[in-house]
């Protein structure tokens, strides 16, 4: 819904110029000087938006889309002082535990790599479970319980090179900082809108392309190639394209010996995002929509049998991914204060992975292969309506339908034959509904309840999750905030439908297995500084319950909280539990004045316990971490219109925790024995890692560029990933993650 006649300001030194926007909320400000600049939007009875330190370059026209929040008029309320817009999460039913994350923002964080998770790596309580992917290990819950979500709705895992069932990250981001728009990403008792998710949610958005003129863009870098094009379809329409295309290859970092990947078959990856907008007089604002991604790795056994070293020279591996989701979006408004937003998803995601060894008559022997597709279909509606400035309400449906084809086996080294762990191809459907309402008090107090439900026709189960959260200003600077929730998730369909052999029929015990359920406390105080600066604390309690495990589980390990992706025939049973609570602080000044800064700390605890056994650590529980992050930006030229930038970050964290190996009784048997009564009570070392990124900006009349330097870990430190059982040595040897990954790029707009 458009806000008519808004004032908008844009100060950049001694710039000042002021326009009105018209009865749509379009605004156009000529001749504004390349560099940094501040936006002010006013407009009587709506709070203002303030804006700080846009960067406004000579090849690409600046398109902001805000949203204002009507203000409530009483006479005895404060004014709240007016921290940066940016900070505040783009969906304002949110409470707690939320933050937006601004495209300026991300393609500023050092060896972010202009993704999006590994950007947020930086925020208190997220961290990563390996430098390889982005998986994101938020509270010490397992990255299966992420949700992604791209134009209000649920999609597959938008990363390249996934590591399969489950999985919610990869080796990089599908989605280029081209196409997308300002987001938020959530890390606890989420809204009623949102389900099936567990421990984090990541909402994209996609941008609209630019309306009043084509631009292009071209990158080149030691990852590959990036083009990008935007613009109106015709100066006589609002319509307009957004397109990006990426081709990437490893080549030229495994060519100066640096292994990303860990194999010797180069990865490669590339993908295709778009979005097409097309407004219309009277029938609303239609929008196409979409991401393609194809990327493929592994590596090759050693042929020639001299040279074997170790039992792994023997094993190859190729893995082939891909992603292809089309959307199609439309809004209406229906009357001055509601609107109605639908829209329909078709995506497919395919993962086909097979291993094999060779003995030493250089013969092959398939021990692994997975091959799995998914079609689904999905459709979300929701209607907003505002009754008045104090009272707004939404509710939505969501319908899914879900096609599959699965195909997973692995050696039996016993037997020495392939065993079938799902074999099955079909479709089923889900259900989801809510309903949400905020009230708004006074400019002091407001409050968001709401109700989630979620219904699962493979087995019938279904959940009931009630939501809440709630918003104090104590004082102009001072709020305190609230929330609950209790959440669920839907296992992959393959755990579901996995299979073993009983009294010689295929049976699939996981059938009935329910939804993993967890209930979300939290609680938050905000402490705003000035205008860019704040300071945050939260507290949060998570009770984990319904968790899958192990029935036949005689080491009490198995649980659903200890792996991050994957499928097993386990019979699995619904009577696990886990409970995370923490303390997390961020202390955030937002680029202004040339500087900005982050700094993030949390201590947690991370247990889960399965029936029988005493409560444990989780494998995510590494109790604490802290990250760094500032940077610093010099303008240069006549004109102060070019930019210098220089940005570092800084994470530290304990290590995640593991079984421990047996060497005495390994040593024996000559193949490792773990000793499963003290695991997970052993962490690996710290994990600690430094980057550090260098840019420069030149604005030239009609088009800019841009070359930048990363250097992701750029002391080379050699960080834990595992341990292993060194058979021909017969000690215990740790393997590592990567070292230095320098990431340079050139990128032209005009």
């Amino acid at each position: 819904m458009s806000v008519p006649f808004v004032e908008v300001t844009v100060e950049s030194g001694s710039f000042n110029e002021s326009v009105i926007a018209d009865a749509d909320g379009n605004f156009t400000v000529l001749a504004v000087p390349v560099g940094r600049v501040n936006v002010h939007f006013n407009v009587f009875g709506f709070e203002p938006v303030n804006l700080q330190a846009i960067n406004v370059t000579s090849g690409r026209e600046v398109i902001l889309n805000i949203s204002m929040k009507e203000a409530v008029n009483t006479m005895d309320e404060i004014t709240v002082v007016a921290e940066t817009n940016t900070s505040r999460p783009l969906n304002e039913m949110t409470s707690v535990s939320s933050k937006q994350l601004t495209i300026e923002s991300t393609q500023r964080v050092a060896a972010g790599i202009n993704d999006p998770a590994r950007t947020v790596q930086s925020f208190a309580g997220v961290a990563t479970s390996d430098d390889e992917g982005n998986e994101l290990v938020i509270r010490g819950n397992s990255p299966r319980g992420m949700l992604w979500r791209m134009e209000g709705v649920e999609i597959p895992n938008p990363n390249h090179f996934s590591d399969g069932e489950g999985s919610s990250g990869g080796g990089v981001s599908a989605l280029s900082t081209m196409v997308l728009d300002n987001s938020d990403f959530m890390t606890g008792a989420f809204p009623a809108e949102y389900g099936n998710a567990l421990s984090g949610v990541f909402d994209l958005r996609l941008r609209n392309g630019n309306t009043s003129k084509r631009e292009y863009s071209a990158q080149v870098g030691v990852l590959g190639l990036q083009l990008s094009a935007e613009g109106p379809f015709s100066s006589n329409s609002n319509a307009s394209y957004l397109v990006n295309y990426r081709y990437s290859t490893l080549e030229m970092l495994s060519a100066v010996g640096i292994d990303v990947a860990g194999g010797d078959i180069i990865p490669v990856f590339q993908d295709l995002s778009y979005k097409i907008n097309v407004p219309s007089r009277n029938a609303g604002r239609f929008s196409l929509w979409g991401l393609w991604a194809k990327s493929s790795a592994g590596y090759a056994s050693e042929t020639d049998t001299s040279l074997w070293e170790f039992r792994s020279d023997r094993f190859a591996q190729s893995e082939n991914h891909g992603l292809n989701i089309v959307g199609l979006s439309h809004f209406i408004p229906l009357g001055s204060n509601t609107y109605l937003k639908t829209t329909g998803v078709y995506a497919k995601n395919s993962y086909a992975v097979v291993e094999d060894t060779l003995d030493f008559d250089a013969n092959r022997t398939v021990i692994l292969e997975d091959q799995n597709v998914y079609n689904t279909f999905r459709i979300n509606s929701y209607v907003n309506h505002k009754f008045d400035a104090r009272n707004v309400i939404r509710a939505g449906v969501t319908y899914e339908l879900p096609n599959y084809s699965l195909l997973s086996r692995d050696m039996n080294f016993s037997t020495g034959t392939m065993e079938v762990v799902v074999d099955d191809d079909g479709q089923s459907t889900a259900f989801r509904s809510y309903g949400l309402w905020q009230h708004r008090y006074s400019e002091r107090f407001e409050f968001n309840v709401g109700m989630h439900f979620t219904y699962f026709n493979l087995n019938g189960d279904y959940a009931i999750e009630p939501r809440a959260g709630m918003t104090y200003n104590i004082t102009e600077s001072h709020s305190v905030s609230g929330g609950f929730g209790i959440h669920s998730r839907i296992e992959p369909i393959s755990i579901y439908l996995a299979e073993v052999e009983e009294n010689g029929v295929m049976i699939q015990p996981n059938r009935d297995l329910e939804m993993t359920k967890a209930a979300h406390y939290i609680l938050s105080y905000q402490c705003v500084m000035n205008s860019s600066t704040s300071l945050k604390t939260e507290l949060y309690y998570q009770s984990i319950y319904d968790v899958p495990v192990a029935a036949d589980d005689s080491t009490g390990t198995f649980s659903a909280l200890n792996f991050s992706s994957g499928t097993t025939n386990r019979d699995l049973v619904n009577e696990g539990t886990g409970e995370n609570y923490g303390v997390e602080v961020t202390l955030d000044k937002r680029l202004s004045q040339g500087y900005y800064y982050m700094i993030t700390g949390a201590l947690f605890e991370s247990k889960y316990q399965n029936p029988g056994f005493e409560v444990r650590n989780t494998r995510f529980n590494s109790n604490y971490m802290a990250s760094v992050m500032a940077g610093k930006e010099w303008t240069l030229g006549s004109n102060d219109q070019n930019i210098l930038g220089a940005n570092i970050r800084t994470i530290w964290r304990g290590g995640y925790r593991y079984i421990p190996i047996d060497l005495q009784a390994s040593n024996v048997k000559g193949s490792a024995v773990y000793n499963y009564e003290e695991a997970y009570t052993l962490r690996h070392p710290d994990y600690f890692r430094v980057d550090v990124g260098i840019s420069y900006q030149q604005n030239n009349p009609k088009w800019s560029w841009r070359i930048s330097l990363n250097l992701q870990n750029v002391t080379n430190r050699l960080n834990v990933w595992g341990t292993y059982y060194a058979a021909d040595k017969g000690t215990i040897e740790s393997f590592y993650m990567n070292g230095l990954l320098p990431v340079l790029n050139y990128r032209v707009d005009f």
